[in-house]
C-alpha cells in the first residue's frame, strides 16, 4: 500500500454517490408503491436496494482507513469520538426537526406523534425514528464507540470486537433474534457489515499481497455482479433469500468487493471522477439525511397538488422527483451542513486553545 495514509480516494467518493442513488430509488419506490401502486422493476417490494448496506461498508472502511495509524495513540480516542458526534448529531437534529415540521403540517404522511416518540427519535432510541433513515445511525454510532475503545486500548478493543462479532455470527447461524429492541439492534447483521468494511481497510494496509489495479478491477466486477444477482433475484425470486438477515449480509459482502476493488485502483494509480459526481459523493451524508424530507415535500407539491404525473406520466415524474431531491440535498450540504460543521469545528478548536492556555497558567499559580 502506498505510504500516503490519507490519500484521497476519488472512486470511493463516486461509490458514495452511487449508494445514495440506490437509497433514494428504494425509498421513492416504497412511497409511491404504497400510496399510488407505482413501481420500478418491482423495487417497491424489494424491501432493500443495498444502498444502506453499501454506506455501512464505506463508513467502516473510511474510518479504519483514516484512523488505523492512530490506534493506541494517546488522546486520539476522545478526539475521534468528539469529532464523530459533532459531525453527525447537530445536523441530524436539524433534519429531524425539518421532517417533524412537515409531518405536523401535512399529517397525510404520518400518524400523530407522541412526545416520548419524538425524544426517542432525537436520541436514536427508536427502531422506527421520525427520520426514517436514522435507524442506520444507531449502528454507525455503536461502531464508533467500539472503534473508540480500539483507539484507546488496542488489545482490549481487538478482543472486545472479536467476541462481539463472534456473538453476532453465532446468533445469525442459530437463528437467535431477540425481541428486546436494544439486544436486537446490537445483534443486527448490519453491525457486522460495518466491520467488514473496516477489515477491508485493515487488509489493504497490512497485506503482503499487492492488490494492484488489475486485481482491483476484478474485485470491482465481482461486487457489481453480486448486486446484479441480488436485484435480479429480488424481482424474479428464483432463490429464497431471507430479507432481514441474509440479503443485507450479501449486499454487504458485494459492497466489500466493490470498496476493495475501487480503493485498490485509487491507491495504485491516479484516478479522476466527474466533478458533479465527486461533489454528490462529498454531499452524500447530507443527501442521505435530507432525502426523506425532500421526497415528502415534492410528492405533496408535484403529485398531490400539481398532479404532474397526469401530464408527463409516472416515469418522468419519478425522475423529476429524484433530481429535485438530489438538488435539495446538495443545497442543504452547501448552505447548512458545511457552514454548521465549520462553525462547530471553530468552537471546538477555540475551546481546545483556551484549555491549553489555561493549563500552564494554573500550574504557574
Amino acid at each position: 500500500m502506498p505510504k500516503a495514509k490519507t490519500q484521497q480516494l476519488h472512486l470511493i467518493q463516486l461509490l458514495r454517490a452511487v449508494a445514495i442513488l440506490f437509497v433514494m430509488l428504494g425509498h421513492l419506490n416504497g412511497l409511491l408503491y404504497k400510496r399510488y401502486a407505482q413501481d420500478w422493476f418491482g423495487m417497491g417490494e424489494w424491501g432493500r436496494t443495498g444502498g444502506v448496506d453499501m454506506f455501512f461498508v464505506i463508513s467502516g472502511f473510511m474510518i479504519a482507513y483514516l484512523y488505523k495509524h492512530k490506534i493506541g495513540e494517546s488522546g486520539q480516542a476522545g478526539i475521534f469520538l468528539q469529532k464523530r458526534i459533532t459531525r453527525i448529531i447537530p445536523y441530524y437534529w436539524l433534519t429531524t426537526f425539518g421532517v417533524l415540521s412537515v409531518l405536523l403540517i401535512f399529517p397525510y404522511f404520518g400518524e400523530q406523534l407522541s412526545i416520548s416518540y419524538v425524544i426517542k427519535s432525537m436520541f436514536l432510541l427508536s427502531d422506527d425514528p421520525i427520520l426514517t433513515v436514522a435507524w442506520s445511525l444507531t449502528h454507525i454510532f455503536f461502531f464508533y464507540f467500539m472503534f473508540t475503545l480500539l483507539l484507546f486500548r488496542p488489545t482490549i478493543g481487538r478482543l472486545a470486537i472479536a467476541i462481539y462479532l463472534t456473538v453476532i455470527i453465532t446468533s445469525y447461524f442459530i437463528d437467535f433474534f431477540p425481541e428486546n429492541m436494544l439486544a436486537a439492534t446490537l445483534l443486527n447483521v448490519s453491525n457486522l457489515t460495518i466491520w467488514l468494511g473496516a477489515f477491508v481497510a485493515f487488509f489493504l494496509s497490512t497485506s503482503r499481497v499487492k492488490v494492484n489495479s488489475l486485481i482491483g478491477g476484478a474485485l470491482t466486477v465481482i461486487g457489481i455482479a453480486g448486486f446484479l444477482f441480488l436485484w435480479t433475484n429480488n424481482t424474479i425470486r428464483f432463490l429464497n433469500i431471507e430479507q432481514g438477515t441474509i440479503r443485507p449480509l450479501l449486499y454487504g459482502i458485494s459492497s466489500c468487493f466493490l470498496v476493495a476493488g475501487l480503493a485498490s485502483i485509487d491507491l495504485y494509480q491516479k484516478t479522476r471522477v466527474n466533478k458533479l459526481l465527486d461533489y454528490i459523493g462529498k454531499a452524500s451524508f447530507s443527501i442521505f439525511l435530507t432525502h426523506s424530507l425532500f421526497l415528502m415535500l415534492f410528492i405533496i407539491l408535484l403529485i398531490e397538488n400539481v398532479k404532474i404525473q397526469e401530464v408527463i406520466g409516472w416515469d418522468l415524474t419519478m425522475i423529476v422527483i429524484l433530481l429535485l431531491t438530489t438538488i435539495g440535498g446538495l443545497l442543504a450540504y452547501q448552505f447548512v451542513e458545511k457552514p454548521l460543521n465549520k462553525r462547530l469545528n471553530s468552537l471546538l478548536n477555540r475551546n481546545k486553545m483556551h484549555h491549553h492556555l489555561a493549563v500552564p497558567a494554573k500550574k504557574i499559580s
